[in-house]
């Protein structure tokens, strides 16, 4: 209870089960009081409460557990003595067979208890605890913990717990518990293989409090908001809009269009000379990305054509070649370009039609120059 006297600061409340005042999430749970019945309680210590079950609905009482079954609880654990500090109010009792100890929740913390938070809610002292069983420790040498990298002896203990799907993943429990508290029930998984019921069913079973919530993250305000931000702004060397580089109108030709590789550029269709929306587009970082990667995007190398029917080229398209391939000499081009001809036709006609999107006419020849072509817009 809270008892104010003149000139006195008001006493902390401590939870009517472990009598501690600690408001700590992460070892005892949350930490409510029901101001109307004066009545404070750590969300552990209700929780695994041997003489007590949630008769309510979850806004009822506290966490769902109704006020009287509460105080009736509290009243059966006063004429318990706990086996670890030896005061009255031990609600929390071993399950294992003629075991007849009993303790605070922090008590049973302190002397490695194991709390399940799952099924009947089972609580087991230091003597009856489950373990996990290992069939043969080849392990020399001491492993990092895959969760805060510190390295640990790879021997399973209370402190200490592998994972049930990968042989070489080792974690303190604290920071197990962390993690899961802050994961949730839909994000708290192995963080090796991302396993998710094997590995839940194995924490749950060695005292690993899984809260059925969201995950943190996910419930923090405006968590995503930049990732609503579509980014508006013409990168091209030679902006043609004449409101500016960030002006966009929707379904005209002032249109910004982002690059499809990455998204972090844009263009005006006008600015680009592209007909549509659908038309792809590609800023020059990543072209030159694709352009030199080996992938299936890549594209072959521009050589010299001769000249026909409808298109003479009087200066070759050729790229800035790859600083660890040797240029090739004419000749050895022309006999290149001899052995694979209809590759190389097609690749240049595509190239020709990517000019024409730039020109209003159709002219039947065309004289191009790589000089030009490469110091503009392109």
């Amino acid at each position: 209870k809270i008892q104010k006297r003149p000139g006195d600061v008001a006493m902390v409340k401590s939870c009517v089960f472990c009598r501690k005042n600690d408001d700590c999430p992460n070892k005892y749970g949350e930490k409510k009081t029901n101001e109307k019945w004066n009545l404070t309680v750590h969300y552990y210590c209700l929780l695994m409460s041997s003489g007590i079950w949630q008769r309510g609905k979850e806004e009822e009482g506290v966490y769902g557990f109704l006020i009287e079954d509460i105080r009736k609880e509290v009243n059966r654990a006063s004429k318990l003595k706990c086996c670890v500090c030896k005061k009255n109010g031990a609600s929390i009792g071993c399950v294992a067979p003629r075991c007849k100890r009993s303790y605070h929740f922090p008590c049973g913390l302190q002397r490695e208890c194991i709390f399940q938070f799952t099924g009947n809610f089972a609580s087991f002292c230091w003597k009856h605890r489950p373990v996990q069983i290992i069939a043969s420790n080849n392990y020399r040498d001491s492993l990092p913990c895959t969760i805060c990298l510190e390295y640990i002896e790879p021997v399973p203990t209370y402190n200490i717990l592998r994972s049930p799907c990968c042989k070489n993943a080792w974690f303190h429990r604290d920071c197990l518990q962390v993690q899961a508290i802050n994961a949730g029930v839909f994000f708290f998984r192995c963080t090796i293989c991302s396993n998710t019921d094997t590995f839940q069913k194995e924490m749950l079973r060695m005292g690993i409090h899984i809260p059925e919530k969201d995950a943190s993250w996910e419930l923090e305000e405006n968590a995503y908001q930049d990732l609503l931000q579509h980014y508006e702004h013409c990168d091209v060397r030679r902006c043609r809009c004449k409101e500016g580089r960030d002006y966009n109108a929707p379904d005209s030709k002032w249109e910004i269009k982002r690059c499809q590789c990455c998204g972090s550029s844009g263009t005006h269709l006008a600015c680009s000379s592209l007909r549509s929306w659908e038309q792809n587009w590609e800023c020059l970082e990543c072209r030159s990305i694709i352009y030199n990667s080996g992938n299936n995007f890549q594209k072959a190398k521009k050589h010299a054509l001769s000249n026909s029917n409808n298109v003479a080229i009087t200066d070759c398209l050729l790229e800035e070649s790859s600083p660890k391939l040797p240029r090739q000499s004419p000749g050895a081009q022309r006999k290149d370009l001899l052995r694979q001809g209809s590759k190389f036709r097609r690749d240049i006609s595509t190239i020709l039609i990517e000019l024409g999107f730039q020109i209003k006419k159709k002219p039947k020849r065309l004289f191009i120059n790589k000089a030009n072509i490469w110091n503009s817009a392109l």
